[in-house]
């Protein structure tokens, strides 16, 4: 892509978002459910990024796509520092007490704010391809 950012802004989330569902995939039952919605995010910036590829936005979108990604990471950030705080949330049971003391501890945290934020970026990212296509589909006719 040759606009404003470029496809590493895209790697970059993509990466994060893998390295933050792999961590968060293994989790109990009670956190695993946030594990899809991270993946749901990362399908859904890679498809905007196939979306984008070999195409140039107007500026117009470019910021806004720029915002949407920064959300994206910021969200993604978030729940990666939770996992540095509070440590792994491997549903392992040979990580002994120690482990469910921290998934306590994390539970308390605003998982349910998270949620709505990693909902929100992948709800975005769709309405915006949505929208780009439809743009693109009538100057085209």
């Amino acid at each position: 892509m040759s606009f404003g950012f470029g496809v590493g802004d895209f790697l970059a989330v993509s990466q994060l978002a893998v390295r933050v569902y792999n961590a968060y995939k293994g989790a109990p039952d009670d956190f695993r459910n946030i594990s899809d919605e991270i993946n749901s995010l990362h399908n859904v910036v890679n498809k905007v990024q196939g979306q984008f590829e070999g195409s140039k936005p107007d500026l117009e979108d470019q910021e806004r796509l720029k915002e949407v990604l920064q959300g994206c990471q910021n969200v993604l950030k978030d729940l990666d520092e939770l996992l540095v705080r509070y440590g792994t949330m491997n549903s392992d049971p040979g990580l002994g007490v120690g482990r469910a003391v921290d998934r306590v501890k994390w539970g308390q945290e605003n998982i349910t704010g998270l949620r709505m934020r990693l909902t929100s970026n992948t709800t975005l990212l769709n309405t915006f391809i949505s929208r780009y296509v439809q743009d693109f589909l009538s100057m085209v006719k």
